[in-house]
């Protein structure tokens, strides 16, 4: 199967520049793409980690891909996908982010062999206004760029756009015909989000060395209610551990929907077409397996964060799954429930408090009626076990590593309790 033909099958395509011809360009010989990340976050997450796995597939097949990161664009701001105005961020915080997100894309390229490492701060840095405008500005029109998708919207919108952001489609036009002249980029790759900057970057190529260059723009991911995933809708996850933890991105895709599982390993592993066929016939007749979800959430997690860290946290799912939270070690614990739910409360005041009390002070019942038809229904798990008792107290041995109770009330209601 060639290059475009397995893009195909796994829904990698959205958009593209001549589409035909790309295909007879990749099988024709190696070429060098362009992919780019704005440091507009803290942290890369799961949209970007499709483009960073789509760009090692090119890379298998022989192409080579640059990484761009945009220190020059994460100062502007990209208007594209979004209705207001990003706040411009300080320059020493963008130029941070640049270090993590280096840092971030040298686990998954080896920038000595695979791949080439670049910011576009470092050509724009002392780039005139006037070279800007003579060079760049006239070759494009006014109505050229109203017509861009990403700019017709906020002009129609209550904010409008900034020239700030309006001039960003030709920054970003910009780094492709740089790439070009200096590397021989004939290509990038991107989120279908960055379809208006890509077809500017070609036709400023187009026009000023009269080649022709192509595009490839990959699906933008949604979540099982078609929301675009972004961290403007806390639905995403990141790759920074510190920004979301290991233990959370690797339950995130073991929760994730049997259809969007089917979709998400064609895209997100370099398992064959029969390989894939094979996992989504089997889940279809056992659905309880969930065997898409599992190796989505084991693979990743082994690419993002490394095996060792892969271990460590399915070994906390495990255990929490058979209700041994006792087993879990400090660190563990805490990681496991670092996204939960939590109550404070002071020792003196939990010692030997009425279950049924601290279900309501808690806030996880609304209200002692209803935390005894909880207890009495056995819906009440404490550290792991069920209590069914209403005469039960809060004594010191249901108090883990000195601080923390773990209550669940029924099966996905969890409520950690602070011992302060």
């Amino acid at each position: 199967m060639n290059l475009i033909d397995d893009l195909k099958y796994r829904g990698l395509i959205n958009q593209s520049i001549d589409l035909d011809l790309l295909k007879k360009r990749l099988d024709a010989s190696p070429i060098t793409f362009y992919c780019g990340f704005d440091p507009s976050a803290d942290s890369l997450q799961l949209g970007n980690l499709l483009v960073i796995m789509t760009a090692k597939r090119l890379s298998k097949y022989g192409h080579k891909p640059i990484i761009l990161v945009g220190g020059m664009t994460g100062l502007i701001g990209d208007p594209s996908g979004r209705e207001s105005e990003r706040s411009l961020p300080e320059e020493a915080l963008v130029f941070l982010r640049v270090d993590k997100f280096k840092n971030e894309m040298s686990r998954f390229f080896d920038f000595k062999s695979e791949a080439e490492l670049v910011n576009n701060y470092d050509w724009f840095k002392e780039f005139k206004l006037i070279d800007f405008l003579r060079g760049i500005g006239k070759n494009f029109t006014v109505s050229y760029l109203l017509n861009k998708e990403f700019i017709k919207s906020r002009l129609e919108s209550e904010e409008g756009i900034s020239y700030t952001e309006f001039s960003y489609g030709l920054i970003q036009a910009y780094d492709f015909y740089h790439l070009f002249k200096e590397y021989n980029c004939e290509m990038q790759l991107a989120g279908s989000d960055q379809w208006g900057n890509i077809t500017s970057g070609a036709t400023l190529i187009e026009r000023e060395s009269g080649n022709k260059i192509f595009g490839l723009t990959l699906p933008i991911l949604t979540d099982e209610n078609g929301k675009k995933l972004s961290k403007s809708f806390n639905n995403t996850v990141f790759l920074n551990r510190d920004v979301t933890t290991p233990f959370k991105f690797y339950q995130y895709f073991i929760n994730l929907t049997d259809k969007i599982a089917y979709d998400w390993i064609k895209m997100f592993t370099f398992l064959s077409q029969e390989e894939i066929e094979a996992k989504i016939k089997e889940q279809k007749l056992k659905p309880e397996t969930r065997l898409c979800q599992k190796y989505l959430a084991k693979y990743l997690t082994d690419f993002v964060h490394g095996i060792d860290v892969t271990n460590r946290v399915m070994k906390i799912s495990e255990i929490l799954f058979n209700g041994n939270i006792e087993s879990l070690e400090r660190d563990e614990f805490e990681e496991a429930f670092s996204d939960v739910l939590s109550f404070e409360i002071d020792k003196k005041e939990i010692s030997d408090m009425l279950l049924i009390d601290l279900l309501v002070k808690s806030g996880i019942c609304s209200s002692k009626r209803q935390a005894r038809e909880d207890i009495q229904n056995k819906a009440i798990n404490i550290n792991g076990i069920i209590y069914s008792d209403i005469e039960e107290t809060i004594t010191e041995d249901k108090i883990l590593f000195d601080k923390y109770i773990v209550i669940r009330r029924g099966k996905k209601n969890y409520c950690l309790i602070k011992i302060q």
